[in-house]
């Protein structure tokens, strides 16, 4: 469906755009085509209008970071998605 998308689809059809690349980010991440997921992750961070519109994609970076083994990094965007939440998490250097 993204391919059919016109040029100016985040303007004229937000709505349409964000459940698409919503949609096709779940399936990147679910088949492990991690380029795929930051593109398509990247376009929904940028064009998404408010925070909880964004969190999805957000979930699916920091859960392919932990599926590469690349769990500090992991941790660390959890732990910032938290405190822009409102939670307040205690550093620690143990992970």
């Amino acid at each position: 469906g993204i391919s059919f998308l016109r040029k100016r689809h985040w303007q004229e059809h937000y709505d349409l755009s964000m459940d698409l690349f919503e949609a096709a980010s779940k399936c990147a991440l679910a088949i492990g085509d991690l380029v795929s997921l930051n593109i398509l992750s990247e376009q929904i961070l940028t064009f998404a209008k408010t925070f909880e519109e964004k969190l999805n994609a957000m979930y699916n970076t920091v859960t392919a970071l932990g599926y590469t083994s690349q769990l500090k990094e992991s941790v660390k965007r959890s732990i910032l998605i938290l405190s822009q939440l409102g939670e307040t998490i205690p550093e620690s250097s143990s992970y």
